[in-house]
């Protein structure tokens, strides 16, 4: 079939409202941060539903036309830049924050829900979802699964992995796999969730996801260390988790070139009048924050006698 007559099944089968011609495709949909080249997709698919990315797929597939899905395009590895020839899936009217629950701990969200939205309906619930990074405005759920994101969040919550409970996804031939369990000790056989966690979108298009969620801190501490090498910022971090174990949020090592390149970016004045070849960003929680300041305080010093 010609690529004029697929574009014609195509538009048919999902209406023009969903699905538009390579020429009308605004160029955002052309690539993305990576700088990989833009390309132009043969058609653009922005599907509202589950059952429209089943009748997406089952049709490119019979077609053998290729298929990419979009999240954010915030990416920096050209993962959702088109080939030539495919079509371009953007999940972003898959939007939808279904269900939060904050007795069971869990959010049900369609894969395009934004990282910030799902954020920020967690804390109006009382509650606080595991994984944060730069691009949160931006980035979808659907592909912070897809990538196993990680962020700042890894050492208290783990990977996105570990705040996945269920998936729905939708197969080449557009099976429809619900995965939606709300179990966390579920050990009914083959966890099929896990093979699309990380795959990029290879093995198929998540559409919804069953997220965990993790009761929100009391009270949070922050602070800025510099630090001499890298085997003092291990040391710290064990002093860290030995005082506060898992309540040590976030522990990020910057290299100073990173931090030059960062503050001339954002034109900001350094932190340190010296540099340093290590700083690192240190996040804890607790219940008082008066109390945790002062813990924070005694550790550091400790660590600095012990050299």
């Amino acid at each position: 079939m010609s690529h004029a007559l697929f574009l014609d099944e195509l538009i048919s089968t999902l209406g023009a409202e969903v699905a538009q011609r390579g020429d009308d495709v605004p160029n955002r949909y052309h690539t993305d941060w990576s700088g990989t080249p833009p390309q132009r997709p043969l058609a653009l698919v922005r599907p509202r539903s589950t059952d429209e990315v089943s009748a997406l797929m089952r049709l490119c597939t019979a077609h053998r036309v290729p298929v990419v899905p979009q999240g954010g395009l915030t990416g920096l590895a050209g993962a959702a830049v088109p080939v030539p020839g495919a079509v371009a899936v953007s999940m972003e009217r898959m939007n939808a924050i279904e269900d939060v629950n904050a007795r069971t701990a869990l959010m049900t969200v369609q894969a395009g829900a934004t990282l910030q939205a799902v954020q920020e309906a967690a804390v109006a619930a009382g509650m606080v979802f595991g994984v944060d990074l730069g691009a949160r405005g931006s980035c979808q759920i659907g592909g912070n699964v897809a990538t196993n994101a990680g962020g700042n969040g890894v050492l208290q919550h783990g990977m996105m992995r570990e705040q996945v409970l269920g998936l729905e996804v939708v197969l080449a031939d557009g099976t429809v796999l619900p995965m939606l369990r709300p179990m966390l000790k579920n050990n009914t056989g083959y966890d099929l969730k896990q093979f699309f966690i990380g795959a990029e979108g290879t093995l198929g298009i998540i559409t919804r996801v069953l997220l965990r969620l993790r009761p929100a801190p009391q009270a949070t501490a922050t602070t800025l260390v510099a630090m001499p090498d890298f085997d003092s910022a291990l040391a710290v971090l064990k002093r860290m988790q030995s005082r506060f174990g898992n309540s040590v949020a976030a522990y990020e090592l910057m290299w100073d070139s990173f931090v030059q390149a960062s503050m001339a970016w954002l034109k900001l004045a350094a932190p340190f009048e010296q540099r340093y070849p290590l700083l690192a960003l240190i996040n804890v929680d607790g219940k008082d924050e008066a109390q945790l300041q002062g813990d924070l305080q005694q550790v550091l010093e400790e660590a600095m006698e012990a050299g």
